[in-house]
């Protein structure tokens, strides 16, 4: 999944909307590492998933939630670089 959003809300979660996801897979509750090429920045645990709000436009995307502090700038996320990939 691409990132190419993040949101930090008052109550510690963080939101980071990914495009290019598989509908089928149930990230809830899965470590998810952010990654950047050869790069791994850190690995997530995700606690939430939600539909963009703007679902009309932006089809293709998904909402992750999680309590983890997400070590990656709003500029980082928007820059399209980024992805999350499953953990082993």
């Amino acid at each position: 999944m691409n990132v190419t959003e993040k949101f930090e809300l008052a109550d510690g979660i963080t939101i980071l909307a990914c495009s290019g996801y598989d509908p089928t897979l149930d990230v809830i509750g899965m470590k998810l590492s952010l990654v950047r090429e050869d790069e791994v920045r850190q690995t997530l645990t995700i606690s939430g998933e939600n539909k963009m709000l703007n679902q009309k436009f932006k089809i293709d995307q998904k909402a992750l939630e999680t309590n983890d502090k997400v070590l990656l700038s709003s500029e980082e996320a928007q820059s399209g670089q980024w992805q999350l990939i499953g953990s082993q």
